[in-house]
């Protein structure tokens, strides 16, 4: 039982996701019910009947509350009504000379309906879901003890996957580890010692979803997982100023944008590149003294992989990675370990998706549980003095870090009436790129084209007269890159020997804002 003090301090507090008054003063209200359901089917809490809604006791009519109680108990037990049944009984107390009655109801493992219609928790109120399929199969989909990741998908063939993602892998793997098991085995020898599995309906075999999430095709992809995308969008202006425009600001949707829906693999990589291009560079020497350490990297490359291993994949809601001039918000869909606002010092994690997060730490592309947070508490005061980390965690998990002072830059700066305005009458121009980058248009196209699918450097520059490597990468390569119209491979080693490079959307828009003409 709660005690009196306890009581009264819930009710000082108002409703919640976790608490809610009801009048009921000499009868059990359906709404009674209703949040009984939410509860069960969300975090569980309290109810308190004999309550007005700014937590003022009314107290229950004495000769009402065994009756009262009765009806509860039956309600709650009675299949017809509540099911599956759940018993709770009603605690009474007596506060300040007047009674009430509450319930103290627990987080279910199932999912419950009552009168045929499921509820679920949101803020202070609950919500009648059953006529949104989607919502209906996420409040399943947080009752499963097992991650999503494990669902099997028997028609999925090793022809479904992509080979390119696999070199990846192994080149990253080698890196760190020569000797890494992982190298030996074929792919499919790979991907059967640890994504393969049994579906329970059928008993029939296949690769599990972590499988193709992370090396399979997109088509594959969007077939097994359709929801599955991240929306990378740059906008260049504050975030307060995107929320609260003023009428003279031009109307500018984005600046860049790249819509990912390719397997995980992929997905790090072209979200590292949209960070590289869309932040500034800030560099430091490392511990030994020798080795420089792209403080942009070593922060953000934390964020993608949290927003990529953390999310809810069965779940419809579009993750996004947005970039603002101050700062980088991502938002994700997952089941929640914590909730509210969190401080990063206190912000706990567990592996939501094993499978794909113990690919991703063989690739170092992933620290060890709570080593990432660690490295963005180090990284980020050194990247902005006054860097602002926000973490808000429930079902949609939003991280925001500040990276910049707004006030350093004047809005009319921020916005050039140029071919990176996205989403307005301004369009790609070769001639306004060719001039920024000092490059002909003949010259720009060819190393386009050529990179339609990924190459070295050392392909790239036998269609030039040029011996000079590293000439050649700062006169044509960075540039390129810069301007977003080129990418990494391998990102955060510009130096490596697996390097290769490829054309962004960005780039192939240029590509075929040529063909138009």
């Amino acid at each position: 039982m709660l005690s009196t003090d306890k009581i009264k301090d819930l009710l000082s507090h108002g409703e919640n996701k976790q608490v809610e008054f009801k009048r009921c003063t000499d009868k059990v209200s359906a709404s009674v019910y209703e949040t009984v359901c939410s509860f069960l089917n969300a975090e569980g809490g309290y109810i308190f009947l004999g309550v007005d809604d700014d937590g003022t006791i009314l107290g229950i009519n004495p000769k009402c509350v065994t009756d009262m109680t009765k009806s509860i108990i039956n309600t709650l037990n009675n299949p017809e009504q509540f099911l599956p049944p759940m018993p709770i009984t009603p605690e009474q107390a007596e506060i300040d000379g007047k009674i009430i009655l509450y319930l103290n109801v627990p987080e279910s493992e199932q999912v419950h309906r009552y009168k045929n219609r499921f509820f679920d928790r949101w803020g202070d109120a609950d919500n009648d879901v059953s006529k949104h399929t989607y919502l209906v199969k996420n409040m399943f989909m947080r009752k499963e003890k097992e991650s999503s990741e494990n669902e099997v998908f028997p028609d999925v063939t090793l022809e479904d996957m992509d080979e390119e993602s696999f070199k990846i892998m192994r080149s990253h793997i080698s890196i760190h580890n020569s000797n890494h098991p992982w190298l030996s085995m074929t792919n499919e020898e790979f991907l059967k010692s640890l994504f393969w599995g049994k579906q329970r309906e059928t008993n029939k075999e296949g690769y599990k979803l972590a499988a193709i999430l992370l090396f399979g095709k997109e088509q594959t992809i969007l077939n097994c997982c359709p929801w599955h995308r991240t929306d990378a969008i740059y906008r260049s202006m504050s975030y307060e100023r995107f929320l609260h425009p003023l009428p003279t600001d031009p109307d500018i949707r984005y600046n860049d944008r790249d819509m990912i829906c390719v397997n995980l693999i992929q997905s790090y990589i072209r979200l590292l590149n949209f960070v590289q291009r869309n932040m500034p560079d800030k560099f430091r020497l490392a511990d030994n003294g020798i080795d420089r350490l792209d403080l942009r990297v070593m922060i953000f490359r934390e964020v993608i992989s949290n927003t990529l291993l953390h999310r809810e994949y069965i779940s419809s809601y579009t993750n996004k990675f947005l970039i603002f001039r101050d700062r980088v918000i991502t938002e994700n869909w997952t089941k929640p370990f914590q909730t509210g606002d969190i401080d990063i010092n206190d912000w706990r994690t567990r592996t939501k998706n094993p499978l794909i997060t113990k690919v991703f730490r063989e690739m170092k592309w992933a620290e060890e549980l709570g080593s990432g947070q660690k490295n963005i508490r180090k990284y980020a005061p050194l990247y902005f003095e006054n860097s602002e980390i926000e973490i808000h965690s429930g079902e949609e998990f939003v991280f925001s870090i500040t990276y910049r002072d707004p006030k350093e830059f004047e809005f009319a700066e921020n916005i050039p009436t140029s071919h990176r305005q996205v989403g307005t009458k301004s369009a790609l121009s070769w001639q306004q790129v060719g001039t920024k980058l000092a490059l002909s248009q003949k010259e720009i196209k060819t190393i386009l084209e050529t990179c339609l699918l990924e190459n070295s450097l050392t392909q790239i520059i036998a269609l030039f007269n040029f011996s000079d490597r590293t000439k050649f990468k700062r006169k044509y390569i960075n540039p390129l890159i810069a301007e977003g119209l080129l990418a990494m491979t391998v990102p955060d080693k510009p130096n490596s020997r697996l390097q290769k490079y490829y054309t962004t959307e960005k780039g192939k828009s240029l590509l075929c804002q040529d063909e138009s003409d």
